[in-house]
């Protein structure tokens, strides 16, 4: 797509008058922004106005394709016409003629000037131009937009990048607005008309394909384009652009970079306009250069489309201080990191294999420009150096390096935060072993990435994951699972094991944490009462009802209300009904975990009412797991997809607890309504099991189990088994109805 957008977008189609601009679709979506997996940041340079160019895999602006250039052609055009008509009127004014009023409107304002019949709406009364002395400027305004909003036709055109240009049929006659601009330039007296009936001269020429006269006018009337923030340099970008469409690409480089240089509004489509295509044309492009400085702008062009050391070497030998480097500096970087896909450290192994993809040409131009500390803002050559030296796994020289940078360290905060960034890739890129000194030694730079307050251009996000993944993983090989664990919650699936909850609980509560301990505790998005409520949790899944209550209570201000009631079951689950239902008891896990422990007390202590309170108990269970109503009894902070993994046939996917009930009470009671309930729930527990391990070759929706067939066999004289027909399509199935 980049390959047709630079032949289609040549440059800004903007009038004299009236504004419109091209905005390119892009083919990126959603989220990605192309910096993902960046841990240099391109803002550290400092220059704003090379923004648009920061590297980005997503488009080939860091800023996005919009352009605002419209928006400030706009504001700037109108501020010339106000001021060419004295500021006598105001800017809604002014605005409503430039960019409203329609020819018609246009044609009656002057009519009603000349006192003659008109057809004005009230809206142009409003605006009335009538009072407006000497009246030459009024009509002089007026004909001019006449002429100018009849060439929009031909200058602004829709483009559509997954297609043609649109065909629709023109109104006026391209050659008659020609012929009537030539006119109206030799009439042209005034040095502000007279620039502006050239610039839509020369825009007339090129839509209608006559490079030669779209040239001639630019060059006959350049010393009358003198509007810096407009005119002077869209007339200038026509001019080149008819020089690259008569294949003139010299000439046509070298304008694009006067214009790219000169004029920020139009960067963007100078940048995309300029194509560098052969060695021959690009060495006369260079002849073309006046200066020192036109000869660093037209190699940093270059370096932005492909070969950024040449580019940054000649632009420094042009001039050593020169800052047009800089901005190649960061896309070079961020272009080696690329390379690592986010993979940096992740997998140990792999590190050296990584590091072999690296740029070595890059490499040496950035370890001769770090030792000669020459350049114009050396820190960023220092911070470069040793990060690329360090993603290399030349650590001695990354070492040096950044050594060097340490005395600019605290001129910004971004630049601080970078330092202190690079520092952490060079120091944990070669760690073996989490041993206490390295974690020491980890320290300062630690506290600036996760603690410090950063800028938001700032890239830390990609750094820290990196970082916490491969000093966990250091910690896991040393079977240190509970520090692995707070470095980076969610590391190992270990956490669903209630011993392994309690070790990591009481490495919570240790009174004597090194200083790289509180820092990860600090800064970790879980507390010791994140593995509390999940212990609760677990000790609620192993039927450890006493222990669970005790996890519960000891959490301060625990809330946790289960939106269903956790008690209620039917034939088919309808969990939003039980959410809607008014409930005259709500239940949070503390009260639920309590009724649990009074209906089984309740089932002990008194026999006779044992079968319906352990029914109510295995609904509880039931409805705690992923199949039942009160699913937010296993929320917590803790993302459950750390620590229950669907394979592994996890506790909220597992029925085996309130099928145990189930049966349980149905063996406590002789009541066959009773029994018939236990019985199908039984078989719902039955295939809630077989639907979590289905075989992937199994063809059928279900299949019948132990206690669809007891059903069938004992039941069928009961009420409740002729709701089951009736409500159950897998039981009408199993029965042939």
């Amino acid at each position: 797509m980049k390959k047709k957008l630079l032949k289609r977008l040549l440059l800004v189609l903007i009038s004299g008058s009236c504004i419109a601009t091209i905005t390119v679709l892009a083919c990126a979506g959603g989220d990605w922004d192309g910096t993902e997996g960046s841990m240099f940041t391109p803002e550290i340079i400092n220059q704003p106005k090379y923004k648009p160019f920061f590297r980005t895999q997503a488009t080939p602006f860091y800023d996005g394709y919009d352009d605002a250039s419209a928006g400030i052609f706009k504001e700037q055009n109108t501020k010339d016409w106000m001021n060419f008509l004295g500021n006598n009127l105001s800017k809604e004014a002014v605005d409503y003629w430039l960019y409203e009023a329609t020819i018609n409107q246009i044609d009656s304002m002057i009519f009603d000037i000349k006192k003659k019949p008109s057809n004005l709406t009230q809206k142009s009364q409003s605006y009335s131009l009538k009072a407006l002395q000497p009246e030459s400027k009024a009509t002089g305004f007026l004909y001019f937009l006449g002429f100018a909003k009849r060439n929009e036709e031909f200058a602004v055109k829709e483009i559509n990048y997954w297609g043609d240009e649109n065909k629709k049929k023109g109104v006026y006659s391209i050659t008659k607005q020609i012929a009537g601009g030539v006119n109206f330039l030799a009439k042209a007296t005034d040095a502000f008309m007279k620039e502006r009936y050239a610039f839509q001269l020369e825009r007339l020429y090129f839509f209608n394909k006559e490079y030669n006269n779209a040239i001639k006018i630019y060059k006959e009337n350049e010393g009358a384009f003198k509007s810096e923030d407009n005119i002077k340099w869209r007339a200038l970008s026509y001019c080149a652009g008819a020089y690259y469409r008569q294949g003139q690409y010299a000439q046509a480089n070298y304008l694009f970079s006067k214009v790219f240089d000169g004029f920020d509004a139009l960067k963007k489509s100078a940048y995309l306009s300029f194509h560098p295509l052969q060695q021959a044309d690009w060495n006369e492009c260079l002849g073309l250069a006046k200066t020192t400085h036109e000869k660093e702008v037209l190699w940093q062009m270059f370096g932005l489309y492909n070969d950024y050391v040449t580019a940054m070497r000649e632009i420094l030998k042009l001039n050593p201080k020169s800052d047009m480097a800089d901005v190649l500096l960061t896309r070079a970087v961020n272009i080696e990191e690329e390379k690592f896909n986010g993979n940096l450290g992740n997998d140990l192994s792999k590190q050296k294999e990584l590091s072999e993809k690296i740029d070595k040409n890059l490499v040496a131009f950035l370890d001769e420009m770090s030792a000669t500390n020459s350049a114009n803002n050396p820190v960023i050559w220092h911070l470069s150096a040793a990060y690329v030296n360090y993603l290399k796994q030349n650590f001695a020289t990354g070492d040096k390096q950044l050594k060097l940078a340490e005395r600019y360290s605290k001129t910004s905060k971004m630049i601080k935060a970078q330092y202190h960034l690079i520092s952490l890739v060079g120091k944990v890129s070669r760690l073996t072993d989490l041993t206490p000194k390295a974690e020491a030694d980890l320290l300062t730079d630690l506290k600036v990435m996760f603690k410090d307050e950063v800028e938001n251009s700032f890239r830390p996000n990609a750094a820290r994951l990196w970082v916490r993944t491969t000093l966990a993983k250091l910690a896991i090989k040393k079977e240190e699972h509970e520090k692995a664990e707070l470095i980076l919650n969610g590391i190992e699936n270990r956490f669903d094991k209630i011993d392994n909850l309690k070790s990591m609980i009481a490495y919570w509560d240790k009174e004597n944490k090194s200083e790289f301990e509180k820092l990860f505790s600090e800064v970790s998005g879980l507390t010791k009462f994140s593995y509390v409520t999940l212990l609760g949790i677990c000790y609620t899944q192993n039927d450890q009802l006493e222990d669970a209550l005790r996890a519960f209570k000891s959490i301060p201000k625990y809330k946790n209300e289960l939106l269903g009631n956790p008690f209620t079951i039917h034939v088919k689950d309808c969990h939003d009904c039980d959410h809607e239902a008014v409930q005259k008891t709500k239940y949070n896990n503390i009260s639920f975990v309590e009724k649990l422990i009074e209906m089984k007390g309740i089932a002990i202590s008194k026999p006779a009412e044992a079968g319906q309170n352990y029914f109510l108990v295995a609904n509880g269970f039931y409805n705690m797991t992923y199949f039942g109503n009160a699913r937010y009894f296993y929320n917590s902070q803790i993302n459950s997809n750390y620590y229950f993994d669907e394979e592994l046939h996890a506790a909220e996917l597992d029925n085996e607890l309130a099928l145990k009930y189930y049966l349980l009470a149905r063996s406590k009671t002789s009541d066959k309504e009773l029994q018939a309930k236990c019985t199908f729930m039984a078989a719902k527990c039955e295939q809630n099991k077989f639907f979590t391990n289905k075989p992937k070759d199994y063809k059928g929706d279900f299949r019948s189990g132990v206690y669809f067939a007891q059903l069938k066999k004992e039941y069928t004289t009961t009420k409740y088994y002729q709701e089951i027909i009736k409500e159950c399509g897998y039981y009408r199935k199993y029965i042939g109805k």
